[in-house]
């Protein structure tokens, strides 16, 4: 297995597919359908910041569908304001493992490889957020160090008029 760092968006929009698949299916009121047209746009935008970079995991041993996982990271500045102190976060977008790989330990590789890449860039904080019927990210994060230190909750409103 070997990693190597893509801005291919078009690879991207393709791979975004099993992400977009399994958001929609949790949340299939919020998530919108896979295009991967949209998608694509989506990633030539973002590799338009050298902040923003996307790790493969290849599987050299595989010609047909090689691509174990990837891994998208940012490396952003959260600004001080009166409320709070500012900081430098490693912020973990995706963290993706293909079906076929799922259940062999790849997502601490991944995670520890996320930590080795903040840690060389002078980061001491290192972020992601998932779903919350994501239950094997849910249980899987917390065994690597992760801590939960905000929820958002929603409330779907019905349209109707308000009452003051």
């Amino acid at each position: 297995m070997k990693v190597i760092e893509t801005r291919d968006a078009q690879l991207m929009a393709k791979l975004g597919n099993i992400m977009q698949d399994h958001h929609k299916k949790l949340y299939p009121d919020f998530f919108k359908p896979y295009n991967e047209k949209n998608i694509m746009h989506h990633f030539q935008e973002i590799f338009e910041n050298p902040k923003q970079q996307i790790f493969l995991w290849v599987d050299d041993q595989k010609e047909s569908e090689p691509i174990a996982a990837y891994l998208w990271l940012e490396e952003e500045i959260v600004p001080e304001t009166v409320y709070r102190y500012g900081y430098t976060r490693l912020y973990l977008h995706h963290v993706l493992i293909m079906p076929t790989y799922q259940g062999k330990g790849l997502s601490k590789v991944l995670l520890n490889f996320a930590d080795d890449f903040a840690i060389k860039q002078g980061i001491t904080q290192a972020e992601l957020h998932y779903w919350s019927q994501n239950e094997i990210a849910k249980n899987l994060y917390p065994q690597l160090g992760y801590e939960v230190y905000t929820e958002i909750a929603y409330k779907q409103l019905e349209n109707h008029s308000p009452n003051f």
